[in-house]
């Protein structure tokens, strides 16, 4: 799909970027504090640190850019090795980051992730049991996790919220749902992770639409893929017209939702529970963060690379015999420009995630993900704090996620203007979900942006590692925008592979 085309699939979805570029409103004075956190502001360093003192900072052998699920797990298989990772953001995780104090703790991005069946990739698997994350359940061939008391009861998991409706499900027209389910079914047990394990004859997949594909089999209504359309954003940032049939397909079967109750992980930190486990296995002292890597230029021995120091004021300069780059592909641009052809055609989705801290609610008892479809097709919904404690004195954080079109990822630098209209939208919203204004309970507010945080699978996306195209071999790409699927355990086995490269 060309990029002109992509971003016309999306052009349903520009209710709130208008939010974002509009700049006219009245400032709206607000009580509680709203902090906006954004990697764009610091990558603005690149150009105030021209300026910068360089300092020799000596030697490594492998220096891992990206401290992510890819870049952590790379960094695990290394454990015994020469690293050092660079990660540009004040802590570790990515799009799987975490927001901590003394009494609060919540997610910055994804926040979950499900039991694995036992025909999933076993490197993956066994690192996970390595950090004793996860443990064999052998009366079903399948990986639970050890850390029982964070999985969500199934009966609070999910509610769906439609245009003043509620029900169980997003998707509830019963003889077209039950149609769908059983073409979905033809492929159980085919659709692995990592996606590299998937035998080629599914690979055609690959190369036509999800919508296109199911347009050939069932006779849909627009009800029904506006329903597809949510789920899809919600996990891979695009719609059923902008996603490959192989990866709406796996997104039904990969694991056996239908026949049997899937364990659903989800921390009050997110996923950034398993990336603190992997920086303890590690150890902090070679994990950097507010490092920003600038330059990486080839060498007869290696590779010469400049990292700022953002706190120090400085660049090192480390000679490195071998990069791991398992950071946002755009930027190789300015990083590595000669690599930045291989991932050129990548799509980006833009995410915006709000968590609202309000006052705690007697006898609250709320569902985890609130599925909600309101005019406003970029507002996903909200995961409530409720289910991951049990606790009637805590603070209930709300955390609302928006998926934005490609097309709005410059307007994201109007957030911190806008922040008090953007709080404001998410509070209605969720409010017409309760059915009362929530406005008046907000504690303080933690908006989290990320320009580049979900690839796209689009037509194409998978099945096309391009470590496989790249001119120097001790260059190794890791992380789910090297055609993978936008999910925990690809991320995951990227890093680990490209480990095993080095």
């Amino acid at each position: 799909m060309n990029r002109r085309n992509f971003i016309k699939t999306s052009s349903s979805l520009l209710t709130l970027p208008m939010i974002l570029k509009s700049c006219g409103w009245k400032s709206e004075d607000v009580s509680y504090p709203i902090q906006v956190h954004s990697d764009a502001r610091t990558g603005h360093l690149i150009y105030k640190s021209h300026q910068f003192e360089k300092l020799p900072a000596g030697k490594v052998e492998t220096l891992i850019v990206g401290g992510g699920m890819a870049g952590m797990a790379a960094a695990c298989r290394l454990k015994d090795r020469d690293f050092l990772l660079c990660e540009l953001s004040g802590d570790l995780g990515g799009t799987s980051s975490a927001y901590r104090t003394e009494k609060l703790t919540f997610a910055q991005g994804a926040h979950y992730d499900m039991g694995y069946p036992g025909s999933y990739g076993h490197e993956v698997l066994e690192l996970l049991e390595t950090l004793n994350i996860i443990r064999y359940q052998p009366w079903k061939d399948s990986w639970g996790f050890a850390d029982q008391q964070y999985l969500v009861m199934h009966r609070r998991k999910n509610q769906c919220y439609d245009h003043g409706q509620v029900r169980r499900e997003v998707l509830m027209e019963r003889p077209l749902r039950n149609d769908f389910f059983r073409l979905m079914e033809s492929y159980r047990g085919e659709m692995h992770l990592p996606t590299r394990l998937i035998d080629d004859r599914y690979h055609k997949l690959n190369r036509i639409s999800f919508i296109n594909f199911l347009h050939k089999q069932l006779k849909l209504n627009d009800q029904f893929i506006r329903g597809l359309n949510y789920h899809l954003k919600d996990d891979y940032g695009a719609n059923a017209y902008a996603v490959s049939a192989l990866a709406g397909i796996h997104y039904f079967t990969c694991r056996p939702y239908n026949s049997e109750i899937v364990e659903l992980f989800s921390p009050p930190q997110g996923n950034h529970y398993f990336i603190q486990r992997m920086a303890d296995y590690v150890g902090n002292e070679r994990l950097k963060t507010r490092h920003l890597v600038k330059r990486i230029t080839k060498e007869a021995e290696g590779f010469r690379v400049e990292v700022v120091d953002i706190m120090a004021g400085v660049i090192h300069v480390f000679k490195a015999k071998k990069i791991i780059y398992a950071g946002q592909k755009h930027a190789l641009k300015y990083i590595f420009p000669q690599d930045y052809s291989l991932f050129s055609a990548n799509h980006y989705s833009p995410w915006m995630v709000v968590n609202l801290v309000l006052e705690p609610i007697p006898r609250h008892l709320g569902y985890w993900q609130n599925e909600m479809l309101t005019k406003d097709e970029t507002f996903l919904g909200f995961i409530d704090s409720s289910t991951q404690s049990e606790s009637p004195d805590e603070s209930l954080v709300l955390t609302a996620y928006y998926c934005l079109p490609e097309a709005s990822r410059n307007d994201l630098i109007q957030v911190e203007a806008n922040k008090q209209r953007i709080v404001k939208t998410t509070a209605q919203h969720i409010s017409k979900y309760f059915g009362w204004d929530i406005q008046a309970s907000i504690l303080q507010v933690d908006i989290k942006v990320m320009g580049h945080a979900m690839p796209v699978p689009g037509v194409g996306h998978l099945f096309d590692d391009k470590n496989q195209y790249r001119k120097n071999k001790n260059m190794i790409y890791a992380g789910v925008d090297n055609s993978r699927l936008p999910l925990l355990f690809e991320a995951v086995d990227s890093g680990i592979l490209a480990a095993t490269m080095v």
